[in-house]
């Protein structure tokens, strides 16, 4: 086990010579579980295990399609491509660039009936986030509205099919100047939400701290929402100690129990239950608060990075090659996979 509390930082770097199975649970199909990564030969894609799909740059958003052996993955932000790919196979099945004048912002969602992508994007020339809309068989491109803000992130339906809510990370960037981030003093991360398939916007928060950038989402089962903080600094300095989850929650946004030592950074947020969990990628920690943003808890983990839930089965990924398995009772880490030289990148799924 990845022991919790001070001995946090502590990780065993003996783990790098386990490989072990992805468990099965009981009466049910063996699951699987899928990453972006990279390696010393550059940015992949893989089922865990599997057969590694060379990627043109790093991925991002992974988006499994219901019934099938695809998905869809999207570039890291400033990003110009998106994929459909086997992950059975390991073949990608269809690569599209972003129409002229936009980059994708890494993630993208599916309609409740499976026909329509959604995807966050840029509107180079105005600075604007946009929503695409893409026919999500062909990747063929429909439409596009705002998303209400400067550079969206993640989507998630509140109301499949009728109502979107977006992180707007607030943060602006450029194809000439790649990741450079151009408005670090001006900042205007918010969450907004949609009525779809109009677009209108029906309602906008933001936190009154603007350089706490806006990335990832994950709901709770009673309905609160948790999105994942990466702080940045006006002046483009490291970001030391911030809080790393807001909670919006009865139309307030508020800043859940922040405790020093974890960083800047979450790298992922999910819910299991009432339970929100997050990686502090810098705090080498995974963090767990109540629906309410009270703190639970913390376990230990070096540079924890992506998150899979799938009921009681919880998963953790980091840079250093590991996955585990969190268990929310004992608050402890059982490692289950590692990939020596192989560092997961920020999100996990699992099929």
């Amino acid at each position: 086990m990845i022991a919790s509390g001070l001995s946090r930082r502590h990780f065993l770097a003996a783990l790098g010579m386990l490989a072990l199975p992805l468990p099965a649970l009981a009466g049910q199909p063996a699951r699987t579980l899928l990453a972006a990564a990279a390696d010393t030969d550059g940015p992949f894609f893989s089922a865990v295990d599997g057969k590694p799909i060379r990627l043109p740059t790093r991925g991002h958003g992974m988006l499994p399609i219901p019934g099938s052996d695809e998905l869809i993955l999207v570039a890291r932000r400033a990003g110009f491509w998106l994929s459909r790919i086997n992950w059975r196979s390991g073949e990608e099945i269809r690569r599209i660039a972003p129409e002229p004048g936009r980059h994708f912002y890494g993630h993208a969602i599916l309609s409740p009936d499976g026909k329509t992508l959604y995807t966050t994007e840029n509107d180079i020339a105005r600075g604007q986030g946009m929503v695409g809309v893409y026919d999500a068989s062909t990747l063929t491109r429909l439409a596009e509205f705002p998303s209400h803000g400067i550079g969206p992130h993640e989507l998630y339906w509140l109301v499949p099919g009728k109502t979107l809510a977006v992180a707007n990370g607030g943060i602006l960037t450029l194809p000439q100047s790649g990741r450079d981030k151009l408005n670090l003093a001006t900042m205007e991360p918010s969450v907004v939400i949609l009525d779809l398939p109009s677009g209108r916007l029906l309602e906008r928060h933001a936190l009154p701290e603007r350089s706490y950038s806006l990335r990832h989402i994950a709901r709770t089962a009673d309905g609160a929402l948790g999105i994942a903080i990466q702080a940045e600094s006006p002046d483009g300095r490291d970001v030391m100690d911030t809080p790393l989850l807001a909670i919006l929650q009865g139309g307030k946004l508020t800043l859940a129990e922040h405790l020093p030592g974890w960083g800047g950074y979450a790298a992922s947020v999910a819910a299991a239950g009432n339970v929100f969990i997050a990686t502090a990628l810098q705090g080498d920690a995974v963090l767990l608060w109540d629906s309410r943003g009270a703190f639970l808890g913390e376990i230990g983990m070096q540079r924890p990075a992506g998150i899979a839930v799938d009921g009681a089965r919880i998963y953790v990924s980091n840079e250093m090659g590991v996955i585990a398995e969190l268990d929310l009772a004992r608050r402890s880490l059982s490692p289950l996979v590692t990939q020596a030289g192989i560092k997961w990148d920020n999100h996990l799924a699992i099929v």
